[in-house]
């Protein structure tokens, strides 16, 4: 659960290539980034160089953000899903919802995320620099998100435990890339569907359902993956246990 952070691709290129101007031989420059703070993982997530925010609701009282990229990668905008994990204490206030417990905390952001924004798709952001000063931004840096941004103070819209967690973990990001942090990137709200808001049961070892024979969930959808890569690792996992069953 997190944010989408934004900033110009110039500005990535000359982070990551150390050069004034990117070579036109060269790609869009990207990142990847991890840091674990207070015990949890704060990491990017989808990162979309030369790409474009794109609306990815599903319901029309919500707001929910992704990224992507045309194959020439040829925007001017990087951007990339900052996260942090999701642990069952967060879900403690929604424990009467029961197994639906994720998929109720989901939607509730989902839904405030809906009403800061303003409707008509508007989605909430704030400058960086005012994200980890915990300021509302009285200007808002263009942005690829075409139908719109609200300046909002993003840091009480999300959970207290979640936006300490990617405040901190931006600020080690900075460490990482110098020049990440700074007033020409944005962060939007919300990145609330990086996995599955809900796990189907497998037996640790076998992999298959404890109840269904013959059922292996498996990947994304099943609660066991947070994107492609770890999908398909995922997947090779319940291959091989089927293999031996």
């Amino acid at each position: 659960m997190g944010l989408r952070i934004e900033h110009p691709q110039p500005l990535i290129d000359r982070i990551q290539y150390h050069m004034a101007k990117r070579d036109p031989r060269l790609p869009a420059a990207s990142y990847r980034l991890t840091e674990t703070v207070q015990g949890r993982g704060v990491f990017s997530f989808c990162m979309c160089p030369g790409g474009f925010i794109i609306p990815a609701a599903t319901d029309s009282d919500e707001v929910v953000v992704n990224g992507m990229s045309l194959s020439r990668r040829d925007s001017p905008y990087a951007n990339s899903g900052i996260v942090v994990s999701v642990e069952p204490a967060d879900l403690a206030p929604y424990q009467e919802h029961g197994a639906l417990a994720g998929v109720v905390f989901q939607k509730e952001l989902e839904h405030m995320a809906f009403q800061a924004g303003g409707g008509q798709q508007r989605a909430p952001a704030q400058r960086v620099t005012d994200f980890l000063e915990g300021r509302l931004s009285s200007d808002l840096p263009p942005c690829s998100y075409h139908p719109g941004l609200t300046s909002v103070r993003l840091h009480q819209l999300l959970p207290d435990s979640l936006v300490k967690r990617l405040q901190e973990g931006v600020r080690k990001f900075e460490h990482k890339m110098r020049g990440y942090v700074t007033k020409e990137a944005v962060v939007v709200g919300v990145e609330s569907r990086t996995s599955t808001p809900t796990r189907i049961p497998r037996d640790p070892h076998t992999l298959e359902h404890p109840v269904i024979p013959g059922l292996y969930p498996c990947g994304e959808g099943a609660g066991y993956a947070g994107g492609i890569v770890s999908a398909a690792m995922d997947g090779i996992r319940v291959a091989e246990a089927y293999s031996r069953s």
